[in-house]
């Protein structure tokens, strides 16, 4: 009997094919998802290592910087959106809370008013400008 209570703790585990499918979909999900995130985490890194780095005192008033509140211009269209650079955790697009780790989120930090970015998405490529720096909280220390 002894035998047997292994062959049952190491046994061949079953699945439903309905189960076994949707968690087949949900790991293809998550792997997209990672692949997005290392995408931009690798973006954000060359960013990092090619930045110069300052004091938050010394942070221009123009510049966009995490916790900032920015009004971007579609070039294509002309539509303007106000979006908030935030951590990942306090995303909340629809509320135009957007992760750092985002596509738009890497292409507009650290640079300032006026500066044109390219940012590739799913659905293609966005050209955008940072049209106005409604709130940053470097300059509202001042």
């Amino acid at each position: 009997m002894e035998g047997m209570e292994d062959m049952d703790m190491h046994g061949t585990i079953q699945l439903t094919r309905q189960d076994a499918d949707r968690l087949a979909h949900m790991a293809e999900a998550l792997a997209a998802q990672s692949r997005g995130i290392q995408k931009q985490l690798r973006v954000l890194d060359g960013l990092m290592t090619s930045a110069r780095r300052m004091d938050a005192t010394d942070a221009p008033a123009n510049v966009v910087t995490l916790d900032s509140r920015i009004v971007i211009e579609d070039l294509y269209s002309g539509e303007l959106k106000e979006i908030e650079l935030v951590f990942p955790e306090e995303s909340d697009p629809p509320l135009g809370k957007l992760s750092v780790l985002s596509a738009i989120g890497c292409a507009v930090l650290g640079r300032a008013v006026g500066d044109r970015v390219v940012v590739e998405t799913e659905r293609g490529s966005l050209q955008l400008r940072i049209a106005a720096l409604v709130y940053q909280p470097e300059a509202a220390l001042i």
